[in-house]
């Protein structure tokens, strides 16, 4: 499955996002990108639609204008998928990859949203990107630690998410 949505893109500058940001003790952190929509909302409550492909998600969300076009530097389109699921591309003309999530099934981010990460956790943590997402190798040993980490926490049991911006095609 891929999902598609737009999303408002949180900067370190939002006021509500300052303090948090310096909880997690990430001040490399420039953006925050990631599947939790509490952290990174929909545009326009709008949501995100669910496909079964790659070329579907590309070929039907754009024909049938079927989410709001994002405000440039203000919104962006996300596509995510689950990275041990599903072949992931590894270039497309109009994919950018952003980078990987950890989520539970609720998706909320156990990166992003489950406060600091500290102990074994803080070095990963500590190589996010500037989008606040790992790269592959850290999201699996990230992946291997969380429950033994945080024991029974719901949180600790995740899937690896990749995260994409979708570039808006010109040539519609």
């Amino acid at each position: 499955m891929w999902y598609f949505s737009t999303r408002v893109i949180r900067g370190v500058g939002d006021p509500e996002w300052a303090g948090y940001i310096d909880f997690l003790g990430l001040p490399h952190l420039s953006e925050v990108r990631t599947i939790d929509s509490w952290c990174n909302l929909h545009a326009d409550d709008s949501g995100y639609w669910e496909f079964q492909s790659l070329e579907e998600a590309l070929g039907e969300a754009w024909r049938d204008e079927l989410l709001p076009l994002p405000v440039p530097g203000k919104q962006y389109y996300q596509l995510f998928t689950n990275a041990l699921t599903e072949q992931i591309p590894q270039a497309h003309p109009r994919l950018k990859l952003l980078g990987y999530d950890l989520s539970d099934e609720t998706w909320t981010s156990s990166l992003l949203n489950c406060g600091r990460w500290e102990g074994v956790l803080a070095p990963i943590a500590q190589r996010i990107n500037q989008y606040g997402l790992l790269n592959l190798d850290d999201a699996k040993s990230a992946q291997v630690l969380l429950p033994e980490v945080w024991d029974d926490n719901p949180h600790a049991f995740v899937k690896i998410w990749a995260l994409f911006e979708v570039l808006q095609d010109t040539n519609i």
